[in-house]
């Protein structure tokens, strides 16, 4: 009987102890999590959100701008593109069959 309340005692400290343990984990993690608010705060209170929209709206709209006038200067990738059409417009079901194939295979393969 007397062995019980030992056992007890040293379970009790050992709750304690782990406690104690994920208490000061919990805190830490408090701790780094405020930080990383305050990081983000400066951050948020130092970007001008409109500027960047009108740079990112500017940039893709050069891109598109880019890749309209490439196509249009490249025969062969315009005949491509012509001929690609035509075979969606003819046979739309085995489009979407490869189409959802390559998808699959290539998500498969970036998965790892």
């Amino acid at each position: 009987m007397t062995d019980e309340p030992e056992s007890f005692d040293e379970l009790s400290a050992a709750q304690n102890k782990a406690a104690q343990q994920g208490s000061a984990a919990v805190s830490a993690a408090a701790k780094h999590a405020q930080q990383a608010m305050d990081s983000a705060k400066g951050f948020v209170a130092g970007a001008n959100f409109d500027e960047v929209g009108a740079r990112a709206a500017e940039t893709a709209s050069n891109l598109y701008r880019g890749s309209r006038e490439f196509l249009a200067g490249n025969e062969d990738l315009s005949m491509a593109a012509d001929n690609l059409s035509a075979a969606v417009r003819k046979n739309p079901l085995a489009a979407i069959g490869v189409a959802f194939s390559a998808g699959l295979l290539l998500a498969l393969l970036t998965r790892g």
